[in-house]
């Protein structure tokens, strides 16, 4: 996010959005509650020396601009990577949302992000040992299978089971 207002940084996406799109952008981002909860609403003025937002909240925002740019290609790198699992299933649903209907490239470490996609290309060292749905990819038990099972147990050990 940049400094200025939560409205501004939503509307960088499409600087003629009217505010009523931006409000819908960030509702379909489920940043709307949030954002409305600020004494200042929209007009909180965000960034350095501003409101601190949380690592979820600054996500929304970017979510928020991205539906109001209504893209028809989008890349999402490691977009959930600096969250904890709560957060990111907080916004999990709002990236489905977003993704819906466009082609979209997702890069990410965390597999519960990838779970719902069409199709997954497993890269590792340079090279593209598996490619596949994630139910094809567990039941294939080679690079995928042992890293969700990683991860499974690693959040197993948190307390959160997938």
């Amino acid at each position: 996010l940049f400094r200025g207002t939560i409205m501004e940084n939503i509307r960088y996406a499409r600087p003629d959005a009217t505010n009523e799109e931006v409000v819908n952008a960030a509702k379909i981002a489920s940043a709307h509650d949030f954002i409305i909860k600020y004494p200042d609403g929209y007009e909180t003025m965000v960034g350095f020396g501003h409101k601190d937002l949380s690592g979820g909240e600054r996500q929304r925002i970017s979510i928020a601009r991205a539906v109001l740019k209504d893209p028809s290609i989008l890349i999402l790198d490691e977009a959930t990577a600096a969250m904890d699992t709560q957060t990111e299933r907080q916004i999990q649903s709002a990236l489905n949302r977003l993704t819906e209907n466009r082609t979209t490239i997702i890069i990410a470490h965390r597999l519960s992000t990838l779970r719902d996609a069409d199709r997954l290309i497993v890269i590792e060292n340079g090279k593209m040992p598996e490619a596949g749905t994630a139910v094809e990819l567990l039941e294939k038990k080679g690079v995928y299978y042992k890293l969700y099972k990683m991860q499974a147990e690693a959040l197993k050990t948190i307390g959160i089971e997938e």
